[in-house]
């Protein structure tokens, strides 16, 4: 019978010169390759029934018979019976099984062309015809008489499986589509494998140099913004198993999720973000359509929404509906982070357009799924950006600015929980996804009145239980917008969830802490070092913000009827918000009472600072199980507590607990003491603060009216601490030691008292060089990622520690306001020195004496100052302009240029606060935006708030953004 023999199986079997054996005349290009891999059920040749020996011999010599043009092979007629003989015994499924098992064995001796043959042959007998391509000439060949009609699908699974093993991806996937134009059905695991062959081996890099060839991203087209094209897909590889899955989807064959999750997170790899981000919207409008069971053509839903034909992609049979996996949330998330991930962001064209399609899809309701915490915390959190996006808008495509879109999309969800919007229904919503549009109100529009509302849709409507993530968002953005009504409510909740459980100790009603804490406060109280250097104030309001803070004060928030809490127990961040509201309120010096009790492990941290109504610490029998405790805290306990003791007039406790702090992070990242605590690091904030605790004992702010320092801070000296041998202190313990050292040296020797002015002095330079030792032990920390102490441990081999510090604005100006004199480190100067001018002339002229007489005009610089700016310049950072003058004395202008690319602070500032934030100018430091607290000062707010005066339009602070 002739059997026709395509070209297409001759691009996977390439045809080499004949050999001298039978054998070594295969028609395959594999002829060399070696598989060791046996096949599927196969252990060894020895015992194998005849009629297989037969398939192998007849496949041998059929694949190297055909070497004439248009004439047909002919099969021995002793051969020919012993097969048919042999099947004639047998079962349909036994010669199936049979012919699988022969292509195998050829397989495994490196003969493709006969395993390919013996395929062929059964697809013969049930197709009438090989696996060919209809519009190429065939050739002819003989095939097999097996007898009886033989099922392909197993020997085609060899075939494919072998091809797979081997190596050979891109032929497998050529075989996987003549497999499915032919209708064999393809096992979800050896489909999944296919996809996976084509996808793991990594692509070639690029190369790089004045003849590299670099593909650029292609440009965003409106016509075909929102079309899934695989030609858009750059890796050859990645394209091709891109078609696969979606010839298996045309054809109705069985896809999972495994497969759609492999082919996403390759795309994300090589930057394919919009194909990504399509990819599983066309999985979604699939299983939309399978949950729906309609036959029509044409997608339900209004005009906005997403369909087949807007994605240029047919609508799929019944049969492909049927086998559609369920499009699961993890592959929005990874898409989604990668999003977030993406060094720039916003200048992305791709990721713009990406998180525009999902906030489409939020904003029409296609996607009825709970787990979109991620989705609405995207949006919030997207920096600002002047961009535009493409999206539909009443059926038609129309572009807008991605940041106002995104906004209002949220904003749109929050009012359909009011009602505004009956022919929106809401989604079903997680309590997680409530707590993200919670957090949304307060933080982003500073409307309690949304929060209100979102709160009554949790419990009263959806009758969700708030967790004790709620209650930690209630505390913290209670404390940042200065509204105590709130962070009040949230702590009543504490209080009566800590009753229950038999834990007073820090949210107990019996204790002053929380007497104090809940009390409604109007300013907080004094401490004893002053709040400059976190943020500059600004100059004036801009209406939208006005309009904002008079919100915020008319507004209430109104907790529901049911909001019943069960099983909620205090957190990490639970500890850090409270001791956040604690500083903020007034009351650091109720942190400083409680200290051992939040942190017990500062037992292990040989310190002289204690806490003088502590009588007991807890012991640990080991120092280990301190350690895999002080793990568990997370950086923002520590940095919050060293804020508060700082501002509570307490350097040694808070330098204590920053020494344990760099204990617990050296311990996060050995596996051995953190378990299944996630490596982490000491946030920049913990350094600026303490940075800014040693400068305010130095510069006499600490202790506030009291003329001996040594008195005042020696009060939080333990009497019975001794120093260690061999031992380098730093900050409070070099102090303590000094002193102590000092007294002692007086005494053996029997020396004369000193006056009170000479005892003053000599405390006053052991002051100064010990709190300047410790501050240069954090910039060091900081810039050279060390740790301050000796005695920290070294990490052990295989520990996991996450990525360096990057310092910020604010530690720089704590580290000059340390480290300069009080005339290079002065308050903002008045008259002609205080503007910009100025000082670009100022430092035009160094440039230009610099450059003619090659000699500068900074005097007697500090050395301290030529370090503190070359981590700015490292770090991204400009050096300050009343700088720049005196360190062109010793460096050339290029020097002072940045040497990285720094993301600014001010793009992710919350919605309702200017545009460009305006700040007073000081030459002396570095200009600071704040992004958590509200951007003006108290006496600023009281002044607005109280008299009711108008304010200033500030030019370039509109947001207002216009729809074109």
């Amino acid at each position: 019978m002739p059997c026709n023999w395509s070209t297409m199986a001759s691009f996977l079997l390439r045809s080499t010169q004949a050999r001298g054996t039978v054998h070594g005349r295969a028609r395959s290009g594999f002829t060399s390759l070696q598989v060791t891999s046996t096949g599927i059920g196969f252990t060894t040749r020895v015992g194998l029934p005849p009629f297989l020996r037969a398939f192998r011999g007849l496949a041998t010599a059929a694949a190297a018979a055909p070497r004439q043009d248009a004439s047909l092979s002919t099969i021995s007629p002793a051969t020919a019976s012993s097969i048919r003989s042999a099947s004639s015994s047998l079962s349909t499924a036994q010669v199936a099984l049979a012919a699988a098992q022969a292509v195998r064995l050829c397989i495994k001796g490196g003969n493709y062309g006969d395993a390919l043959y013996v395929v062929n042959s059964a697809c013969q007998s049930v197709l009438q015809g090989p696996l060919s391509n209809p519009r190429k000439d065939p050739m002819k060949l003989e095939p097999i008489d097996f007898g009886c009609p033989v099922p392909p699908r197993l020997a085609a699974h060899a075939f494919l499986h072998g091809l797979i093993r081997g190596g050979y991806a891109k032929k497998a996937k050529v075989y996987a589509n003549l497999m499915i134009l032919a209708g064999i059905p393809i096992r979800t695991r050896t489909l999944e494998s296919v996809i996976s062959s084509l996808t793991t081996r990594p692509s070639p890099l690029p190369k790089f140099g004045p003849f590299a060839r670099i593909s650029p991203t292609p440009a965003i087209s409106k016509h075909t913004v929102f079309q899934l094209q695989g030609a858009t897909i750059r890796d050859a590889r990645t394209r091709a198993a891109f078609y696969v899955l979606m010839q298996a989807r045309t054809f109705g064959q069985k896809r999972t999720e495994r497969m759609y999750r492999v082919l996403i997170e390759t795309l994300l790899m090589q930057g394919e973000i919009l194909v990504a981000s399509l990819l599983f919207v066309l999985l979604l409008k699939d299983f939309e359509a399978q949950m729906q069971k309609t036959k029509s053509s044409e997608d339900p839903g209004g005009e906005d929404y997403l369909s087949h034909a807007h994605l240029n992609v047919a609508y799929p049979s019944q049969a492909a509906l049927n086998r559609t996996p369920y499009p699961n949330p993890v592959l929005s998330t990874k898409i989604l982070q990668r999003i977030e991930a993406h060094p720039d962001t916003a200048a992305n064209p791709q990721c713009l357009q990406s998180l525009a399609i999902f906030a489409m899809l939020l904003d029409t309701g296609q996607i009825d799924n709970h787990r979109v915490a991620g989705l609405i915390s995207a949006l919030y959190r997207y920096p600002r950006t002047s961009a535009r996006v493409w999206i539909l808008r009443d059926g038609r495509l129309v572009r807008v600015h991605a940041y106002e879109y995104f906004h209002s999309v949220l904003q749109r969800l929050i009012d359909s929980m009011a009602g505004k919007y009956p022919s929106r229904p809401v989604p079903n919503l997680s309590t997680r996804t409530y707590n993200s549009l919670l957090s949304y109100a307060l933080r982003h529009r500073l409307s309690p009145q949304m929060a209100s509302v979102v709160l009554q849709h949790m419990c009263d409507v959806r009758k969700r239980a708030p967790d004790i993530v709620t209650l930690n968002i209630l505390l913290r953005s209670g404390t940042l917008l200065r509204k105590l009504s709130i962070s009040k409510h949230a702590l009543a909740m504490l209080r009566q969830s800590a009753c229950r459980a038999g834990d007073t100790k820090i949210f107990g009603v019996n204790t002053s802490v929380a007497k104090d804490a809940s009390s409604e406060a109007g300013a907080p109280r004094q401490t004893g070092v002053s709040s400059e250097g976190e943020s500059n104030e600004e100059v004036d309001v801009a209406p939208k913000l006005a309009g904002a803070l008079h919100r915020l004060r008319r507004e209430e928030l109104v907790l529901p009827n049911r909001m019943h809490l069960k099983g909620i127990k205090p957190t990490k961040h639970t500890i850090s918000s409270f001791i956040t509201h604690l500083t903020s309120t007034g009351r650091p010096d109720l942190v400083t009472e409680m200290l051992f009790e939040v942190l017990p492990e500062l037992a292990v941290v040989h310190h002289p600072a204690t806490v003088s109504s502590t009588t007991t610490h807890m012991r640990f029998r080991k120092r280990s199980q301190a350690l895999r405790r002080a793990a568990a805290h997370g950086p923002y306990v520590y940095a919050s507590l060293i804020n508060a003791l700082v501002k509570a007039r307490q350097i040694g406790l808070a330098e204590r607990v920053f020494i344990l702090g760099q204990y617990a992070e050296r311990a996060s990242g050995d596996p051995d003491l953190a378990g299944s605590v996630q490596p982490w690091r000491l946030s920049v904030h913990a350094y600026t603060a303490l940075m800014q605790g040693y400068a305010a004992v130095w510069r006499r702010r600490v202790p506030l009216g009291d003329k001996d320092a040594r008195t005042a801070l020696l009060q939080q000296c333990d009497p019975e601490w001794r120093p260690k041998a061999r031992q380098q202190y730093h900050g409070y313990v070099q102090l303590v030691n000094m002193l102590e050292e000092q007294d002692r040296l007086f005494e053996q020797r029997r020396r004369r008292q000193l006056t009170r002015p000479q005892l003053a002095r000599r405390n006053a330079a052991m002051l100064y060089r010990s709190m300047l030792s410790g501050g240069r032990a954090l910039f060091e920390a900081i810039a050279r990622n060390a740790y301050l102490g000796d005695d920290i441990p070294t990490a052990r081999r295989g520990a996991r520690l996450p990525p360096p510090l990057m310092p910020d604005a604010r530690f720089f100006n704590a580290a000059l306001r340390l480290f300069l004199p009080p005339h290079l480190a002065a308050e903002p100067p008045v008259g002609k020195r205080c503007t910009p001018r100025y000082w670009r002339r100022a430092i035009a002229r160094a440039a230009d004496l610099r450059k003619r007489m090659r000699i500068g005009v900074g005097g007697n610089v500090p050395p301290t100052l030529y370090k503190i700016a070359a981590a700015m310049v490292e770090f991204g950072f400009k050096v300050p302009p009343a700088y720049q003058p005196l360190l062109l004395s010793k460096w050339e202008p290029a020097v002072l240029r940045p040497r990285r690319r720094r993301r600014t602070d001010a793009a992710r500032r919350p919605h309702e606060y200017p545009w460009r934030p305006r700040t007073r100018f000081n030459p002396y430091q570095l200009p600071v935006a704040k992004t958590r607290g509200l951007p003006i000062r108290r006496k600023t707010m009281k002044h607005l708030l109280g008299r009711g005066q108008g304010v200033r339009r500030v030019q370039g602070a509109s947001t207002t953004e216009t729809v074109s």
